[in-house]
């Protein structure tokens, strides 16, 4: 019966006074040193976004006598929404607040909100720093202004690869490079690897991925991308295509001049930066040569920061071959030369050199990509020049005797089969086939893409493999595009030579695609999840 007098003695008080702590002077126990404040004014402050999808809604409550109550909600709604909020020093998640009452900061104590019928009930019982207790009440309308939610990655993630500007004349064969500006090779992948867009941009030098923003015209000819320094894609004409996206019926659309591309930021739910990409009015060709008009728009996609070392054009002074001869290296984020770490020996095709791999291939940011997801162990990924040797002849005994050896001892990588793979595309793919029938004591893996598997002059596959100890040979991928009118005719041919020698390792994939970087960079990250299972 006391306690319920009690009750009754606090709504009178509720009901006729403000902030007033005197009407409760006479009450003894647990209420005698609360001050109760009903609040009858209610105003909302601009929002906050305060990172990672939590908005801050600020609320500002008064009474007529001059009393506040400041209220700064975590929630990820744009709106105050009903439940209980814990009380934090600084807002940063959803169901928190901070607040002070009349300047003093509050440390302790929940504050619950209902809303019924469009209105807000706001109580609670709190604690401020300097040690008095409140409990306050609100009952009321607050309007809140609905902002536009920061958006979340779509699952599409991009890499970039710098190169200098070089341009060929066809009639002299002569190389023209552009000292004042870069080429950037934007690679967007969609959730499951699959090459979704390919840009050759053109920009200042030292640009970082945020920085490459703006609307960059469509140029056929490469010599008017230099007239102006605002930036440009650029269309890099040459057996592997150049830039193109993926349209809605599956096709690679290569840009061949007229329209635009924009390329805009915005920073996402996660706090990261995001890239989207538009393209209006572009020309494209496909494979076969038909032309036509199209748009993208790709939104919404994460930038892969290459975690690792990149060292370049690195020389080893060939006896063998009397000439100076050129490599590119990957080392993995946290390499230090102690341990012995697995390695790639990654080989390029006809026409190209030691960093095609890293400009065209995206190799770095895929490998890096791949350990940090954990599908497979931390690896050095080495891309030997090797000009126009097919991998074979004195070329071979520079490899094993010379380079091999020169790797692993700079580098602390390999050392035995268990820890060294061989891969490769077109020439580069036939000397992986080659090399793993011929040396199978030096590699545990092997994946050659889109292989020419015959050339006049040069060992003969075909007769190589059914003379081979099977049981000695490594872990073989052969991957081929049909519409691959470079080597794809003979690939069935070998397939159907090796397949009935009982390689219990041995992997034959045919699949749509051409002979181009787009159909190779979707076999890469096939190679090194294959790999997982070798280097932990």
């Amino acid at each position: 019966m006391k306690k319920f007098r009690y009750i009754i003695m606090l709504l009178a008080i509720i009901g006729f006074t403000a902030c007033d702590s005197d009407s409760i002077e006479g009450l003894k126990g647990e209420f005698s040193d609360i001050t109760f404040c009903n609040f009858n004014s209610g105003n909302v402050l601009p929002t906050e976004k305060i990172g990672k999808g939590i908005k801050a809604l600020n609320v500002q409550l008064a009474d007529a006598t001059g009393n506040n109550l400041s209220l700064r909600f975590g929630s990820k709604e744009w709106i105050l929404g009903e439940g209980t909020f814990l009380a934090v020093s600084e807002v940063s998640a959803d169901g928190t607040y901070s607040g002070t009452i009349n300047g003093a900061a509050i440390n302790e104590g929940n504050i619950d909100v209902s809303f019924v019928d469009g209105t807000y009930f706001i109580s609670g019982l709190v604690k401020t720093a300097d040690g008095k207790q409140y409990k306050p009440y609100y009952k009321g309308e607050l309007t809140f202004i609905v902002g536009e939610d920061d958006p979340e990655p779509s699952g599409y993630t991009m890499s970039i690869q710098t190169s200098t500007v070089e341009i060929m004349d066809w009639t002299t064969w002569q190389t023209t490079s552009y000292p004042d500006v870069t080429k950037y090779s934007i690679t967007i992948c969609d959730p499951n690897g699959a090459q979704v867009a390919y840009f050759d941009v053109i920009n200042g030098n030292d640009k970082k991925a945020d920085q490459l923003t703006g609307n960059y015209s469509i140029v056929s000819d490469a010599h008017d991308a230099m007239q102006i320094s605002a930036g440009y894609s650029l269309p890099d004409y040459g057996m592997a295509g150049g830039s193109s996206f993926v349209d809605a019926a599956g096709a690679t659309q290569y840009l061949t001049g007229g329209g635009t591309v924009e390329i805009t930021t915005a920073t996402g739910i996660d706090g990261s930066t995001l890239y989207s990409f538009k393209g209006t009015g572009v020309g494209t060709t496909d494979i076969t040569g038909a032309t036509g008009s199209g748009s993208f728009n790709i939104m919404f996609v994460s930038f892969v920061d290459v975690k690792g070392t990149i060292v370049r054009d690195m020389v080893i002074d060939s006896q063998i071959l009397g000439t100076q001869m050129k490599y590119s290296i990957y080392l993995p984020e946290g390499w230090d030369g102690q341990t012995t770490m697995p390695v790639i020996y990654l080989l390029h095709g006809a026409g190209d050199d030691q960093n095609s791999w890293l400009d065209k291939g995206n190799m770095a940011a895929l490998t890096s990509t791949a350990i940090e997801n954990g599908e497979l162990g931390k690896v050095a990924v080495v891309t030997p020049d090797a000009q126009l040797t097919f991998y074979c002849n004195e070329y071979e005994n520079y490899f094993f005797e010379e380079l091999v050896p020169a790797i692993e001892g700079m580098f602390n990588v390999g050392k035995d089969k268990s820890k060294r793979a061989v891969g490769g595309l077109s020439m580069g793919g036939f000397g992986t086939l080659y090399y793993a029938v011929k040396h199978p004591e030096m590699f545990c893996c092997a994946y050659a893409m889109s292989p020419a598997v015959y050339i006049d002059g040069m060992p003969n596959l075909f007769e190589l493999y059914p003379a081979a100890n099977i049981a000695e040979l490594p872990d073989l991928t052969q991957e081929v595009g049909t519409e691959d009118a470079v080597v794809y005719s003979m690939n069935p041919w070998l397939a159907g030579t090796i397949q009935p020698l009982g390689l219990a390792n041995y992997e034959y994939i045919e699949r749509p695609g051409v002979h181009d970087w787009k159909f190779w960079k979707e076999c890469y990250p096939k190679f090194l999840t294959k790999l997982g299972k070798y280097f932990k």
